[in-house]
């Protein structure tokens, strides 16, 4: 196994505990606070990308789905 350096806190880890959002590698710390689950896809984001629609986490994707069946 190789390592990698994680993209938010910058340390070395292993690549058994690399989670891979998009161009980033993070590491599990760093994916637990930076990151949650869409509640309509299941996609990992960013918590600064996610929005709150109706009590739900929703992913920008799912969010303009949502948005354009409502109007």
């Amino acid at each position: 196994m190789t390592d990698f350096i994680c993209s938010c806190c910058g340390r070395r880890r292993s690549s058994r505990q690399m989670i891979v959002l998009g161009g980033d590698k993070l590491c599990y710390a760093c994916s637990e606070e930076y990151t949650t689950l869409c509640d309509h896809c299941g996609e990992r984001v960013y918590r600064r990308d996610a929005r709150q629609v109706n009590s739900r986490t929703i992913c920008p994707q799912c969010c303009g789905q949502i948005l354009k069946k409502s109007h």
